[in-house]
């Protein structure tokens, strides 16, 4: 390894990687950067005791919450708020915990944040003075995933479904803007009765799909459905999703008018997040058909070119099934989301992990003495010292894993237990039985979490 290589501290959560997305990109650093990437789980690496003057510079992933100390407990915030080298922070679901998060990052000393909200309300989010000298870079949730552009989906006259969805009601503190993703498949798999259409469409926590199996199910749809993602309201103090969560568990039933006059006091619709969702790369490189509001997609995809825009009010429902029975006119959407999405360079890990190094590598020329490691050692020497890090992390995180594994499988009852219930009886039993065993499961969560997490 050339002597002058630098060295990048990547702390993230290592439980957080049984999601694909999470795993895909922070593997990309690794595989893409052209510094050397050193992965611990940050939990694990405020108890090694790493002596930091073997870094250049510091990477805080989104994986990890840098206001809890769970994740980076106080000596080791200490210890990096010293590092004098550029500090780099990603982050996503920036509508909560927003003072908490502003206040870790000042004390972190922060100079970089990837941040995936619109570049409008950027600063509306980051409103201390002290991001006036922070460099914002726009990021996405989630890339193109490569390995499926290999993938055997079945043509689109063979596909056994017409539209497959799946979404669940997000909490009332995301805002009104958030309740599309729900709204959109309910309202079309009512209207699509009358068309005829064969549709899996699902909004419950118990319809979850993951996996292989889920890239099956888009693969053997001739279309999805989609809006942006995002929220219409910001938690600046953290106490209101609290205070709606709690609300949420003791009264399932509750919707969200409710909430929103209840708890949101007006502030619905201030800031509103609106980004591209990756299941939008996700269907383009399985060649499904986007039905999707319109929006602006983080100017990624286009109306009438990518996608097929269903108003948000549907009233052109019918001209939107007229395309989807046409195979032509079908195919010609996905095909140019397939060849200028899916298969563009632009919008790949290795085009990001390409941005990030071109970012940094302009921190270091305007600051080329800060964060010079001091320590005597080279870079074999250091590289050994990071191999052994990294055994370590790993190792000391596969409780973490475990932990998380066991939440994963109790989830995985309670949605079977769920299904069960909703296919056996009938509404006008399984209904009060669900609400009631939702209820219970909204009160147990945060301590089940708080126990193994």
């Amino acid at each position: 390894m050339p002597q002058n290589t630098k060295n990048i501290l990547l702390l993230c959560a290592e439980a957080a990687r049984h999601t694909g997305t999470v795993d895909a990109h922070i593997r990309a650093f690794d595989v893409h950067s052209k510094y050397n990437v050193v992965t611990l789980d940050a939990s694990v690496a405020g108890q090694l005791d790493i002596d930091l003057s073997l870094f250049d510079a510091v990477v805080f992933h989104y994986s990890i919450i840098i206001a809890d100390p769970r994740y980076i407990a106080l000596d080791f915030a200490e210890k990096l708020t010293q590092f004098q080298g550029p500090k780099t922070l990603f982050i996503q679901d920036e509508f909560r915990w927003v003072d908490r998060t502003v206040n870790a990052a000042k004390a972190l000393g922060v100079a970089i944040v990837y941040t995936v909200v619109n570049r409008d309300v950027i600063r509306k989010i980051y409103r201390d003075p002290y991001f006036d000298n922070v460099r914002f870079e726009q990021t996405l949730t989630g890339f193109v995933p490569e390995e499926l552009l290999a993938y055997d989906a079945p043509a689109y006259k063979d596909r056994r479904l017409d539209i497959a969805y799946r979404a669940r009601k997000l909490p009332g503190w995301c805002g009104g803007f958030a309740q599309q993703k729900w709204q959109i498949g309910e309202r079309v798999a009512d209207e699509a009765v009358e068309f005829d259409l064969k549709c899996d469409i699902a909004m419950s926590e118990a319809s979850r799909i993951y996996g292989e199996k889920w890239i099956e199910f888009m693969a053997n749809s001739r279309a999805t459905l989609g809006t942006e993602s995002g929220a219409s309201f910001v938690d600046f103090t953290g106490l209101v999703h609290q205070e709606i969560d709690a609300y949420e568990a003791k009264n399932p039933g509750a919707d969200f008018e409710e909430v929103r006059e209840k708890f949101l006091e007006g502030s619905d619709g201030d800031i509103i997040i609106h980004v591209i969702s990756p299941r939008v790369f996700e269907a383009a490189a399985l060649k499904t058909l986007m039905i999707m509001y319109p929006g602006e997609y983080s100017g990624i995809v286009v109306a009438g070119r990518h996608y097929v825009e269903l108003l948000p009010d549907h009233s052109n429902f019918a001209e939107v099934v007229n395309i989807l029975n046409d195979p032509q006119k079908a195919g010609a959407i996905i095909d140019n989301a397939y060849r200028e999405i899916a298969c563009s360079p632009k919008w790949t890990h290795r085009a990001f992990i390409e941005g990030f190094d071109t970012v940094l590598e302009q921190e270091f020329s305007l600051s080329p003495g800060q964060g010079s490691p001091s320590t005597s050692m080279n870079q074999i020497e250091k590289q050994v010292e990071f191999d052994r890090l990294v055994n370590l992390s790993k190792k000391w995180a596969r409780n973490a894993k475990i932990r998380m594994q066991i939440i994963l499988f109790i989830q995985g009852i309670r949605v079977w237990v769920f299904s069960t219930i909703e296919r056996v009886l009938p509404p006008v039993l399984s209904t009060p039985i669900l609400n009631f065993g939702r209820a219970i499961t909204g009160l147990i969560k945060p301590f089940l979490r708080k126990f193994l997490l």
